[in-house]
């Protein structure tokens, strides 16, 4: 586990990718309840297509600032299709409805007032830019952005200080075709991307100026480490938690504006239970991502010495994206045994302590953890 950077006195730096649906906009709820403790400080959002179109995505993440009073945190539109085949069938799944949000259609703030005008993909280079090896990135969505921003930027995974991704799988188990989760078949290419290693990504040379320090002998010293990477694969989610509809709508019984924006953007899902459990995906991923950052300082100081993280296990090695097969595009591959040489180092996570997370899933909805 990380040091936590807030007995640093550091408040950590995240920018967030989405592709708001349903679980995005829970997600996003999580990590500015955070934000507006001042224990994390959220910079900014980017957006791509995914559970539905850009725009509606747009008008969803703009919904969820609004509910907050965090319009002031500004919003980056991105991609609007994958990389390779613009237009193939990996339409929203049902439980996301139409427009992401339930076919709720509520009203949004306007979109040309509060959307930046600066592509998403530029914004994620030019944050881990300026962060100086202090940025987090949490993506819920397709990669389209982030491999975007990286063959832009081919040493961005350096400058990082984490990437934290929902998507994948570790079983061939799939969630949008037989073996391919979501996330990854949404688009294979820009999944792949990003997790590839290319030669020299991070050579000296490659990285911006503010990356590069003088010794005393007048030599440059740079970083070349690519930051650490956590994924939440689909089997976890969908194993791992096992979450009853009865104690989502529980949690969702609350008077928070939160809950009510939340309620009524699951009702038709959690009416139809398309699912065995209430699915908590981006939740997850972005509740191991504060976990990983805060440890211990969100409890109640009386709690601390009973604190147990939030992964339970995990698994350390080396993956990449499966392009070619006809079964198995868009399939995570766990390189196990370090064979192929673009594969690059991540912590998969498998097993979660879910009375732990249950507290993280609760700001969801505007509850105290």
């Amino acid at each position: 586990a990380e040091t936590c950077i807030v007995a640093e006195r550091e408040i950590p730096r995240i920018l967030i990718d989405t592709d708001a649906g349903l679980d995005d906009a829970a997600a996003l709820f999580i990590v500015l309840a955070m934000h507006k403790q001042e224990r994390v400080n959220v910079t900014a959002i980017t957006t791509s297509y995914g559970n539905t179109s850009l725009i509606n995505v747009n008008k969803n993440v703009l919904r969820v600032l609004q509910t907050v009073d965090l319009l002031d945190i500004p919003v980056y539109s991105g991609a609007v299709s994958n990389l390779v085949l613009p237009g193939a069938p990996y339409n929203p799944t049902p439980h996301h409805g139409f427009d992401g949000f339930g076919n709720t259609n509520l009203p949004h703030p306007e979109l040309s007032k509060y959307l930046q005008k600066q592509h998403a993909a530029n914004k994620i280079i030019d944050e881990a830019r300026s962060s100086k090896g202090s940025l987090r990135i949490l993506t819920l969505g397709p990669l389209t952005n982030l491999a975007l921003a990286k063959r832009l930027e081919p040493s961005l995974l350096c400058q990082l200080a984490s990437l934290h991704i929902m998507g994948g799988n570790t079983t061939g188990e799939g969630s949008r075709t037989a073996c391919a989760e979501f996330n990854f078949v949404a688009d294979p290419e820009a999944a792949h991307i990003v997790l590839s290693r290319d030669i020299d990504n991070c050579a000296p040379g490659s990285l911006p100026g503010n990356f590069t320090t003088t010794n005393a002998d007048g030599s440059a010293s740079v970083v070349l480490e690519q930051c650490p990477i956590y994924i939440t694969p689909w089997e976890t989610c969908l194993r791992a938690l096992s979450v009853p509809y009865d104690k989502r709508i529980e949690l969702g019984n609350v008077n928070t504006p939160q809950a009510q924006l939340i309620n009524k953007a699951e009702a038709e899902s959690l009416k139809k239970k398309f699912f065995k459990y209430h699915l908590s995906c981006d939740q997850l991923s972005a509740s191991w991502m504060l976990d990983i950052l805060l440890g211990d300082s969100v409890l109640p100081e009386h709690e601390r010495a009973s604190y147990v993280p939030l992964c339970k296990e995990s698994v350390e090695c080396r993956v990449t994206v499966e392009l070619q097969g006809q079964l198995t595009r868009g399939q995570m591959v766990l390189d196990r045994r370090s064979r192929i040489p673009h594969s690059v180092p991540a912590t998969v996570l498998t097993a979660v302590n879910q009375p732990y997370y249950l507290r993280y899933l609760g700001l969801a909805f505007g509850r105290k953890f």
